[in-house]
């Protein structure tokens, strides 16, 4: 008698074709246990033919995984959704496998469990090339560290806190970047590590938002053979970065798991390896970097508030490309120059006109879009000499405006105080404030800027920015 319930023979009729075209392991198992549905990408991931599967019980097909750690099982026995689940199982011919997948449970029109359905992706490339990493690092690291990471600006704004980041440079505090996507936060972290004693040992860089959660524990601390399956002796990227600098980029995207595990490391610099018995010490400068604000992150609980306190003994906030605006001539023609071999045409220089268009775009992709706006500009572009042309798509970089912000007064027409958005009410008070400075300093924005606690770069862009009409001197 089949052990195939009426409804899920039913919604297999409907769904199967379908799932043989998603190209996905996926697998569905009947109140009995046994596989009703089971596709080629999952034959091709368990070493298993997906025919041959077909009504045998999952603990057959998967015959080295004990029961109690398959998911599939749980979901149907005891109702227990696995949603984004990382494991690593042995397959049908031995091979072990890295699996993420999200497993639920089926219920019929009673309530009552009829079977289970898994769809999940093999990761275990990842794995291998994250280990690979690891190698390439102890390769790279074993030569000069002094490779010239230069900082491109003249922006007065900039030009601080190049100063301020060498003076950090002088002790080991660790240090926090916050900055938007692009605005140079790994060459900050790099200037850090050469300014330092440091300088020749190890930077290594780790992008918490490039590998899945699970694996950032293995490749910080390092495993030991046996510690889960398929791991093997590997150092991690503390054990690599001793008596060197450690740039954690991206960690606001660090699971909250791993940052108190790293916070235990800052109190007192040692760790264990995962599966290892022993507790190891490494000296090792923590650079963290964030394009979100840590206020905001501490709000969303996606930052611990004592990791943050522990880590931002230093902190470097960078400001955006739109708030640096002569900055976009000389890094227009830096690129212009490093990628002038690479395009059919012999381009040098930029025009006026192609320049204001530059500085009127907002670049919400800063310094790394700016350069591949260049780069774009210049392949497009059919004839030598100056670059004339410039490929900025809006459909691709910018939403378009609503009608509300269509027909919103600019931010000077609205009085502080009256009602409007938060925007428009925060504008106008700047601006306000802003106009009060220049009136106190005779127009002069060095010494206006130098009450408001501001660059005079920064100043000019607010005052182009809110159309103050104001006899300013440049002094």
């Amino acid at each position: 008698m089949s052990s195939v319930s009426p409804e899920l023979e039913l919604a297999l009729q409907i769904f199967a074709r379908f799932f043989d075209l998603i190209h996905q392991p996926i697998t569905i198992i009947d109140q009995a246990g046994k596989f009703v549905y089971y596709n080629q990408e999952s034959a091709e991931i368990d070493g298993y033919r997906g025919a041959q599967a077909l009504g045998k019980h999952f603990l057959d097909v998967y015959n080295r995984l004990p029961e109690e750690k398959s998911t599939m099982l749980g979901a149907l026995h005891h109702g227990t959704e696995y949603i984004g689940n990382y494991q690593i199982y042995y397959n049908y011919k031995g091979r072990p496998v890295d699996y993420q997948h999200t497993t639920v449970p089926l219920f019929g029109h009673d309530g009552i469990r009829i079977g289970a359905i898994e769809i999940g992706r093999d990761v275990s490339n990842v794995r291998k090339l994250q280990q690979q990493v690891v190698e390439l690092n102890q390769l790279l690291y074993s030569r000069s560290q002094n490779d010239a990471y230069p900082i491109i600006t003249c922006d007065d704004a900039m030009c601080a806190l190049i100063k301020k980041t060498k003076r950090m440079a002088l002790n080991d505090a660790p240090v926090v970047i916050v900055g938007e996507t692009g605005t140079g936060k790994e060459l900050f972290a790099r200037l850090l590590h050469q300014s330092s004693k440091r300088a020749d040992r190890p930077f290594i860089a780790l992008n918490c938002g490039a590998l899945p959660a699970q694996l950032i524990e293995s490749t910080l601390f390092g495993t030991v053979k046996g510690a889960y399956t398929g791991a093997e002796n590997s150092k991690g990227y503390l054990e690599l970065a001793d008596g060197g600098t450690l740039f954690l980029d991206e960690m606001n995207e660090m699971p909250l798991a791993m940052q108190s595990k790293l916070l235990r490391f800052l109190q007192d610099k040692s760790f264990w390896k995962l599966g290892g018995n022993q507790e190891l010490h490494s000296d090792v400068r923590i650079i963290a970097a964030m394009n979100e604000t840590p206020a905001y992150l501490i709000q969303q609980k996606r930052l611990r508030n004592d990791l943050f306190y522990r880590l931002c003994v230093g902190v470097l906030s960078l400001p955006p490309l739109s708030a640096r605006l002569h900055d976009i001539e000389v890094l227009a023609l830096h690129f212009i120059e490093k990628h002038g071999k690479t395009v059919g045409q012999h381009i040098h220089g930029i025009s006026s006109t192609a320049l204001s268009i530059l500085k009127s775009k907002p670049w919400p992709g800063n310094v790394r879009m700016l350069e591949n706006v260049i780069v774009r500009s210049m392949m497009t572009q059919e004839h030598d000499g100056l670059l004339t042309t410039i490929a900025y798509d809006e459909e691709i970089y910018e939403l378009p405006e609503s009608p509300a912000q269509t027909k919103s007064p600019p931010p000077q027409t609205v009085p502080a105080g009256t009602v409007g958005n938060l925007t428009h009410r925060v504008e106008a008070f700047e601006r306000k404030l802003i106009i009060e400075a220049l009136n106190a300093a005779n127009g002069r924005v060095a010494q206006a800027a130098e009450t408001l606690a501001i660059s005079r770069t920064t100043l000019h862009y607010k005052i182009k920015k809110y159309e103050i009409n104001f006899g300013v001197l440049d002094d």
